[in-house]
């Protein structure tokens, strides 16, 4: 599902709101893997959007309690489909573009770039089984919808909702 930019000099919206299905290039020769590419754009400096998804006081308004340190951090989820705490390992972090980490040992990439006033956020969670791409996509979309709220001072959505859009994964 795609929107369409908003018309010259009207609010802009969101490139794609649902993550894509792709396949996964660098999977095992066996393999038939998948990755889920996400798109968002923000009215948003870089540095705000990067800090509304890297710093711990941002992080625990719109996805939870952070812990840890040395890139090896621990979130404790304040709603969504995961109610126990999430191992997070940081492998590459070039602030405000570039951010490469395992979460409960699954790899996700973020990348922002901005140009003009709009930041870009691409989000890759990579390695994924077609057969579970309907129980993952949900997950980050929620996850991306949460942020997004967060930064236009929206009310947070609920996991309760997310769950039907797993046909769209498929």
């Amino acid at each position: 599902m795609r929107r369409q930019p908003a018309a010259k000099g009207t609010a802009m919206t969101m490139m794609s709101m649902l993550g894509e299905v792709r396949p996964e290039h660098d999977r095992a020769a066996d393999g038939d893997l998948v990755l889920l590419h996400y798109l968002r754009s923000f009215r948003k400096p870089v540095l705000d959007v990067w800090s509304a998804a890297t710093d711990r006081t941002q992080l625990a308004r719109w996805l939870g309690a952070v812990s840890g340190g040395h890139g090896n951090l621990t979130i404790e989820p304040m709603d969504g489909p995961v109610s126990r705490p999430v191992a997070v390992r940081v492998d590459h972090c070039q602030a405000p573009h570039e951010l490469v980490v395992h979460v409960d040992g699954c790899l996700l990439e973020v990348r922002m770039t901005q140009v003009g006033v709009v930041t870009n956020v691409e989000l890759i969670r990579r390695h994924v089984s077609p057969a579970e791409a309907s129980a993952i996509g949900p997950r980050w979309q929620y996850l991306l919808d949460r942020l997004t709220a967060y930064l236009d001072y929206q009310p947070l959505p609920q996991w309760a909702d997310y769950p039907k859009l797993a046909d769209e994964y498929r």
